[in-house]
Formats: structure tokens, C-alpha cells, sequence
């Protein structure tokens, strides 16, 4: 399985809980792994949210924050590929993503590309919302905690960071990542 990170640190992991990715992102992680979830990794930082996590960071020597989901959530599948049943309610923060990517990929891209794609902006977005919080991204940013998302593909096994899907979007448009 591949995982761009350092080997030797305590990870927090920022998922959704219905990607089920616990047991594979202990198994990835060399040392202490910690979980905060939120539903289609579409997180809150109200205060008491964003103090408890610096605690948490604090405390467990936190040294990582990695977003990762599946390409598989359910919340990426319902915004990309309207035959499929609403499971949960849209975020509006997944609507806006979805407006960013041009018509031409949207209709001639191989899906799983697709929701990749999406799942990895939304990621970017998430991970760029985190450092610009009041309090926890000055705390991250302070402490030189190296933040990073990946998007897991579950037949291959392997992290994708954003680089690498934006490239096979780039490169291979219709065709799937694997």
C-alpha cells in the first residue's frame, strides 16, 4: 500500500465515518493513530471543537493531519452521479466544488476519475479551511504540523495525494486511474 508520509509520527486522521478507513489507516501508520470524524469529511471548527483538538494534538504530540476519504463516500457519488438516490443531504460546500469542474469532464470523464477529482478538491478545501481557522491553524502553523490529504482507492490500495489525480486527469481524461 502506498502512503506519502513520514514513518515515524503520531498521525490525527480527518475522515468521514462511512468510508470505514480506520483499520487501514492504523495499519499505514507507524506509530499512534487518532481519528476526528465528521460526515463526508465536511468538518465544523466552532471553538470547543478547534481548543479540544489542540489539546488532543498537544498532548499525543501530534506531528500530522492527514484528510483522507474513499472515492467511494457516498456524498461524492450523489453530487457527480444524479441517478443515484440522495443517501444523506448535500452540503452546499460539495455543490460549490461540483460548479468548478468543467462541463466537458464532467460528461467525458472516466467516473471514477470523476469522484476522485471531487473527493480530492473537496480534501484541498478542507485542508485549507483548517488553517485558516482562529485559533487551531495558528496552533498548527506554530507548531510546524505538516498537513496533507489523500483520496484511497480500495481496489488498489493505495493513497492518492491531489497532485497525482490532478496529473491522470491532465494526462488520461477518460481513463480510469487504475
Amino acid at each position: 500500500m502506498t502512503f506519502n508520509k513520514p514513518e515515524s509520527s503520531n498521525c490525527l486522521f480527518m475522515i468521514c465515518p462511512t468510508d470505514h478507513l480506520e483499520s487501514v489507516l492504523r495499519k499505514t501508520s507507524s506509530n499512534k493513530a487518532y481519528f476526528y470524524t465528521a460526515l463526508g469529511a465536511n468538518f465544523r471548527w466552532d471553538i470547543d471543537t478547534q481548543q479540544s483538538l489542540i489539546t488532543l494534538i498537544e498532548d499525543q504530540n501530534i506531528t500530522q493531519v492527514i484528510f483522507t476519504t474513499k472515492y467511494t463516500n457516498l456524498f461524492y457519488r450523489e453530487v457527480l452521479e444524479p441517478e443515484i438516490e440522495p443517501f444523506f443531504t448535500i452540503n452546499e460546500t460539495f455543490l460549490q466544488i461540483d460548479k468548478t469542474l468543467p462541463d466537458y469532464f464532467l460528461n467525458q470523464s472516466h467516473p471514477v476519475l470523476r469522484i476522485m477529482l471531487f473527493a480530492s478538491r473537496h480534501l484541498q478545501r478542507q485542508q485549507n479551511n483548517i488553517l485558516e481557522t482562529s485559533i487551531l491553524g495558528k496552533a498548527i502553523k506554530y507548531n510546524n504540523i505538516f498537513t496533507q490529504s489523500f483520496v484511497y482507492h480500495p481496489g488498489t490500495q493505495i493513497f492518492y495525494p491531489p497532485k497525482v489525480i490532478e496529473k491522470k486527469v491532465l494526462l488520461y481524461g477518460k481513463v480510469s486511474p487504475n
